[in-house]
């Protein structure tokens, strides 16, 4: 696989996934593809292996109530049997079912042919301390790496709020187990194959606007991507968060021109009203002068 080209992606728009270009929620992971010289696309029409040939990866992103047909998934085995890059996603619901079940698909027909399946359950949190407290109440689910592998380098955890357990007999494949759920189950897993590569996912909450740029998910992004298209994973990653101390100098910079803003039409203002004072003064030096000159005159 050459790295000369930039990497090519295609999103999945046919089976009502919500992983998709289209999305404003995902405005900044196009955005941090682009930044890192990656280009996208779009599918939103039947998967054949002629729409994916000029593509690295492509992305089926946690579709929803749409099932691949037969030679859709033919075409995407094909494809990542060649040489392909494919990231698989299936979330989980509220109600604790994740997988097909709850989202009325058949990516279980896909994935079974990677030797790999997405549980019906969704995995569940270990509350700590107090479980009336709000805060325990709204914690995450945090997936830990699992494995020496080069995609999970520089990364710590990745969160979630909901996600899927994802079920390999080879637990080689195994990157991240989530650290605060009971039994630390899977949600994320890689496939390797002599030319093609697999990413499973249980959920898709690193890829929304408001998660991209927390934590190591864009690191994570990145590298996922990098590594199912074959180029070397440990390049740096262009970030769209900015370097904090850098932040914090700019943000300074800004007070400080805020201020001087405000100094100068402070001045402005000081001066228009001495102005008017001193236009005053003369009025009562003139109306004065007046009276003294009558006085003097009776």
């Amino acid at each position: 696989m050459t790295t000369s080209k930039p990497i090519s992606i295609l999103f999945d728009a046919a089976h009502n996934e919500e992983v998709i270009l289209q999305e404003p929620e995902l405005s900044s992971l196009c955005l941090l593809l682009e930044t890192n010289g990656m280009k996208t696309g779009s599918l939103d029409t039947s998967i054949t292996l002629e729409e994916l040939t000029n593509f690295k990866v492509i992305v089926l992103g946690n579709p929803r109530e749409s099932k691949l047909k037969s030679k859709e998934i033919k075409a995407l085995q094909s494809f990542v049997e060649s040489g392909g890059g494919l990231l698989l996603i299936s979330g989980a619901t509220i109600f604790g079912k994740g997988g097909d079940s709850a989202r009325l698909t058949n990516l279980n027909a896909l994935a079974t042919k990677f030797h790999f399946e997405f549980s019906e359950k969704a995995i569940s949190r270990q509350l700590e301390g107090d479980l009336s407290d709000a805060a325990a109440k709204d914690e995450m689910i945090m997936a830990v790496p699992a494995a020496q592998h080069p995609l999970v380098k520089g990364i710590s955890h990745l969160l979630f709020t909901t996600s899927t357990s994802i079920k390999a007999e080879d637990t080689a494949t195994h990157l991240f187990r989530t650290a605060n759920s009971p039994g630390n189950p899977t949600n994320v897993i890689t496939i390797e194959l002599d030319k093609g590569r697999v990413l499973a996912m249980g959920g898709a909450t690193p890829f929304f606007n408001d998660y991209v740029g927390i934590h190591d998910h864009e690191v994570f992004i990145i590298q996922a991507f990098r590594w199912l298209a074959g180029h070397p994973v440990n390049v740096p990653v262009i970030s769209l968060t900015p370097d904090t101390e850098m932040s914090e100098v700019v943000s300074a910079n800004e007070a400080i021109a805020d201020l001087q803003l405000q100094l100068n039409q402070i001045e402005q203002e000081l001066a228009g009203l001495k102005k008017v004072i001193n236009t005053s003064l003369k009025e009562m030096e003139k109306i004065i002068r007046q009276f003294q000159d009558e006085k003097d005159e009776s």
